[in-house]
């Protein structure tokens, strides 16, 4: 960020009107004002005092402190996930936070670290009171982003805050972020055809390699949109009472996992949802203990000549961790199943194994 953004950015940030700065350095407005615009620049005596109005250091004001690479906010993201794992979350917390203090104007890290943050929180499997703080952080971060100048981070921002909204029953302001938002079909509606041509180009210069793994990651990519669209269909019918058309949805559902060599896991998602709509007992248990098995075996996409070109990034011991702390907190949702010894056992058993693991 140029001097003059930095400027403009900070005398707004702390409330002063170009005349308060002019009448505390002793300059005339339009002299500031030419700062801001970028005409010209403070002369070098000023420099100090303005540093301190506007309460900030010279590096700051000159900008030293030069964006980080994306491959180094990769590279960061990934270790300030690894401090919050063998850490802990709050520590995981304060790397980033210290991060943010070496380069308070990059979006792109403070998008990175939020989403990835918000990740380790929602998998960390904590109660609402020991979520909460973090979640405010959480929350703040994601306004900040909604101000970005970059489309991309501001419009990733705005979905995370009414998701965020919906999920703890905010509906009103959910909407009000919803209202103001772009159609996402009208922001990628013309990525479909930029990708078709890019692979052409590709294959006609001989780039397969290129072609094929991007073919690849197109269908994960609408693979995963089917499956959550499917499992949105299972509970809006379960809602309007239509039990056997979600049961026909939550069965086609699952037989996507072998018509695309999906994970194991995804097969039990939707016909989880019917039975615990029906609080079916036994199957659910059955349907649970499927999934927590499947966590144990990692999806070998290498196998798939759908998927061979890509890598799993998914976590699923911590998933695994993280459903089982579910289950031990007494959720309503497994509030019918409290009760039934195979239940306890199955959380007892795949307890056992994690701190098994874990000791190793």
């Amino acid at each position: 960020m140029p001097m003059n953004s930095v400027i403009q950015e900070k005398r707004k940030e702390l409330g002063l009107t170009q005349e308060q700065v002019a009448e505390y350095l002793n300059v005339s407005i339009p002299a500031v004002s030419r700062w801001e615009n970028g005409a010209t620049s403070p002369d070098i005596s000023l420099l100090p005092p303005l540093a301190r109005l506007l309460k900030i250091d010279l590096n700051t004001l000159f900008c030293f402190q030069e964006d980080m690479t994306q491959q180094e906010i990769g590279y960061f993201c990934r270790e300030v996930g690894e401090i919050a794992k063998t850490e802990g979350i709050a520590a995981g917390f304060q790397a980033a936070k210290q991060k943010l203090q070496e380069y308070p104007h990059s979006d792109t890290l403070l998008h990175c670290l939020t989403v990835s943050l918000d990740g380790l929180v929602t998998m960390a499997g904590l109660c609402e009171e020991e979520a909460r703080p973090y979640n405010e952080t959480l929350a703040g971060w994601y306004r900040r982003l909604s101000a970005s100048s970059d489309s991309k981070i501001k419009n990733s921002a705005d979905f995370m805050r009414a998701s965020r909204l919906i999920r703890d029953g905010d509906y009103e302001k959910a909407q009000e972020i919803l209202d103001q938002m772009p159609d996402r079909e009208d922001l990628t509606g013309s990525m479909t055809d930029r990708r078709i041509l890019q692979i052409n180009l590709w294959l006609c210069q001989g780039e397969t390699e290129k072609a094929r793994k991007a073919l690849q990651s197109a269908l994960l990519t609408a693979v995963n949109k089917v499956q959550m669209l499917l499992c949105k269909m299972v509970d809006a019918e379960l809602a309007a009472g239509s039990t056997e058309t979600a049961e026909d949805i939550a069965g086609r559902t699952a037989q996507m996992t072998a018509l695309f060599d999906l994970w194991e896991y995804n097969s039990c998602v939707a016909p989880l949802q019917v039975a615990f709509a029906k609080e079916d007992a036994d199957t659910s248990i059955s349907l649970l203990r499927k999934m927590l098995a499947s966590m144990l075996t990692p999806w070998d996409m290498s196998r798939s000549p759908l998927f061979s070109r890509l890598a799993n990034t998914s976590d699923q011991k911590q998933m695994l961790s993280a459903i089982l702390s579910e289950m031990e907190r007494e959720s309503p949702a497994y509030g019918f199943l409290q009760s039934r010894d195979a239940f306890q056992e199955l959380i007892a058993e795949y307890r056992a194994f994690t701190e098994n693991q874990a000791g190793r």
